[in-house]
């Protein structure tokens, strides 16, 4: 097995990465808090392509090779987590796809946010291992992070080794101010360790969760597009844009009086009320609807 002290980062030296055990320490942590009855969530942060979905899928694959009665689901709505936690057992291990899109800290109150807040609140019940990945830390809903254990940051994904290295510490938040304080890993020798590594994961389960990320993005985007969509119409409602123009014969012959009265003559509105005979108010509203058009034409 081998750790790297963190006095020792700055130095280079030729790492063999066949002798390189998977994350032993994060995973003695999980399993002692499972053995006491305790949950364990667990963020994982990093940039893009950085390795965050490989190592949640891997770290789910060695805890389940420690506990084969252990599953595995992977989720990412509040609908599937709901679900998952429902059906869930003990030990169980759910990992949630891009948290600060499905709960981001700008809408902390919101209905959702609120509920998965609560949620995470009552797994511990459960005993089970959440992992969750986004990009940013900051991202991350604050009622979400109170709930965390572990920090993860991905570095980078060795290719030729076919492995992710990151960073990883225990985190703790304090119930008052909500202030997130780190600590370090330490090895058997009192060493700290904060270096991790973990091989790729299952390629038969990594194509399957490509395959559902790619659905699960595909509906995230066709969701955006419609609320983009729906936007725009009440925009374009609200300043005019894209009214439908209409001929002068297709008014009512009482709104087509009022409209000559208005836009030939150019008479004022209580002067048409006077001629129509209705009130000056009723006058504004039958206005309000013509208006609503973009152009009447005077062709037939």
């Amino acid at each position: 097995m081998l750790l790297i002290p963190i006095e020792e980062r700055g130095k280079k030296k030729e790492i063999d990465y066949s002798k390189i055990q998977e994350a032993p320490l994060l995973l003695k942590f999980i399993n002692k808090r499972n053995r006491k009855g305790l949950s364990t969530m667990v963020f994982v942060i990093g940039l893009r392509g950085s390795g965050k979905s490989s190592l949640c899928q891997r770290l789910g694959q060695l805890i389940k090779e420690q506990r084969p009665e252990a599953e595995i689901s992977i989720v990412d709505s509040l609908l599937e987590l709901l679900k998952a936690i429902r059906k869930s057992k003990e030990g169980d291990i759910i990992v949630i796809e891009e948290i600060t899109v499905l709960f981001p800290s700008r809408r902390s109150m919101s209905g959702e946010n609120v509920a998965i807040s609560k949620v995470l609140d009552t797994i511990r019940k459960k005993q089970l291992i959440i992992f969750t990945n986004c990009p940013i830390w900051k991202s991350i809903d604050n009622n979400m992070k109170a709930s965390g254990d572990v920090i993860i940051e991905t570095l980078k994904i060795i290719k030729t080794e076919g492995m992710v290295k990151a960073k990883f510490h225990r985190i703790q938040v304090n119930p008052f101010s909500g202030q997130v304080f780190r600590h370090t890993f330490q090895n058997n020798k009192g060493q700290d360790i904060n270096r991790l590594y973990t091989r790729m994961p299952n390629l038969e389960k990594w194509n399957e969760y490509e395959k559902d990320k790619d659905i699960f993005l595909d509906d995230l985007y066709k969701r955006e597009q419609l609320k983009q969509e729906k936007k725009k119409r009440k925009e374009d409602k609200e300043l005019g844009i894209n009214k439908p123009n209409v001929s002068i014969d297709t008014l009512s012959p009482q709104y087509k009086q009022i409209w000559y009265y208005h836009t030939v003559e150019q008479l004022k509105q209580q002067d048409i009320a006077e001629k129509m005979k209705l009130s000056q108010p009723s006058i504004n509203q039958i206005l309000k609807k013509i208006n609503n058009f973009d152009k009447i034409s005077q062709n037939t």
